[in-house]
């Protein structure tokens, strides 16, 4: 898929742009109206004549016009929404329905009045324009009667029958192929229009997954990296020994932060409860919070053995961003309808100043968004909010079934 040179209009490699036809429509059209009008104007026609000749062609360009319209193709004839947006679609049906209607009394009384000077050719006019018209039933309808009107007027003007079913269906039948041909052309509009629609949200998609993913990932490891420095810059001096193991720490953290942000890009990134569990014990005893964490259940299913990894993640950073905790706990429940992850500390968020929380309250934040988004494709539940006693409680379930 490649975009044209107005840079908006996107194009299907190997198909025809919008528009590259238009020439050869527009001339086909105008020969088509030409013809049998120049033969009504030069035969021996009387005043009334021409005047209906000159405004049945008229009438049924201004039908094709209007029925074609729009702003991305330029119509039929070029013209882009030649009416006002508010006007409605059943409205445009009834007025070129009432033109065609129109067309036919045209071909009709004037091919019985002067059959000599061509007017038949107002019944394909008729038909023709009756293809244009979007409300199919109404446009088949108005072919058909088009068709009928024609054999009818061919019986009264020569007497010959069989003639006369010919010239009707070949009326209708012309009709219905430029209405097949119409409807062709708008079908493939949709369908590229919906390839279009798809890659967008595929690209949307991705791009969600991507930040989802970053976020959760290195919002988490940066959380460890801030605490584990400023505990080893405050043991610097009194503890040395400490104070180096907590650097490399640090340092094993960036390499495992670095090693996770290529798996997100590449789309591998999977979270694991048991090891997201590890990480939470030491993040927590890190940060000087007791903390008692369980240990993960076995034989969950992949996909939620790594939703509820990255809830663990979710709520362990928001304990250490937020919520300044001296205590916390998660638990992990699981029975025969559902697991679920619970972490609790004793610290609400709204507790916090407001410096000490840059990035957001803990229940409204892009991580705990992020984290519903994930909990949502499995029809999980998540709830988050403060506890009685002045705690906070983050608990994410997800049904086993």
């Amino acid at each position: 898929m490649t975009v044209d040179g107005s840079g908006t209009a996107p194009v299907e490699p190997g198909l025809p742009h919008d528009g590259q036809w238009r020439p050869i429509f527009r001339s086909v059209a105008l020969v088509f109206v030409a013809i049998p009008l120049l033969n009504i104007l030069t035969t021996r026609a009387d005043l009334v004549s021409i005047i209906l000749a000159l405004g049945g062609s008229a009438l049924f360009i201004a039908i094709l016009s209007i029925n074609t319209r729009g702003a991305a193709d330029g119509g039929f004839f070029g013209v882009a929404d030649p009416l006002p947006a508010d006007i409605g679609e059943r409205t445009l049906s009834m007025a070129a329905a009432v033109g065609i209607v129109a067309l036919i009394a045209i071909a009709v009384v004037d091919s019985i009045h002067r059959p000599d000077t061509g007017w038949f050719a107002f019944f394909y006019f008729a038909s023709t324009a009756a293809s244009t018209v979007r409300n199919p039933r109404l446009a088949g309808a108005l072919m058909i009667a088009a068709g009928v009107a024609a054999g009818l007027t061919f019986v009264v003007v020569n007497g010959d029958l069989g003639s006369a079913v010919i010239q009707g269906l070949s009326v209708t039948i012309i009709g219905f192929t430029v209405y097949s041909a119409i409807a062709v052309r708008r079908t493939n509009r949709a369908l590229v229009a919906a390839r279009h629609e798809l890659a967008r949200l595929a690209v949307a998609e991705e791009r969600s997954r991507i930040a989802r993913d970053l976020h959760d990932t290195l919002g988490h490891s940066l959380s460890v990296i801030a605490l584990k420095s400023e505990l080893a810059a405050r043991l610097v001096e009194t503890d040395p020994g400490r104070a180096r193991s907590e650097m490399e720490d640090v340092q094993q953290v960036a390499r495992d932060s670095l090693g996770a942000v290529r798996e997100t890009i590449g789309g591998y990134r999977q979270a694991s409860l048991a090891t997201e569990l590890a990480g939470a014990r030491t993040a927590l005893a890190a940060a000087g919070i007791a903390g008692r964490v369980e240990p993960a259940p076995e034989g969950l299913p992949p996909a939620t053995d790594a939703i509820l990894g990255w809830a663990v993640r979710e709520g362990v950073t928001n304990i250490l961003r937020h919520g300044r905790a001296r205590a916390a706990e998660i638990r992990v429940e699981r029975d025969p309808a559902s697991v679920a992850v619970e972490i609790r500390n004793d610290r609400s968020p709204d507790e916090a100043p407001s410096a000490e929380a840059p990035h957001g309250s803990a229940t409204s934040g892009t991580g705990l968004a992020g984290l519903r988004e994930r909990v949502a494709t499995v029809g999980g539940v998540v709830e988050a909010g403060g506890l009685p006693d002045g705690g906070f409680c983050l608990r994410v379930s997800i049904p086993t079934a």
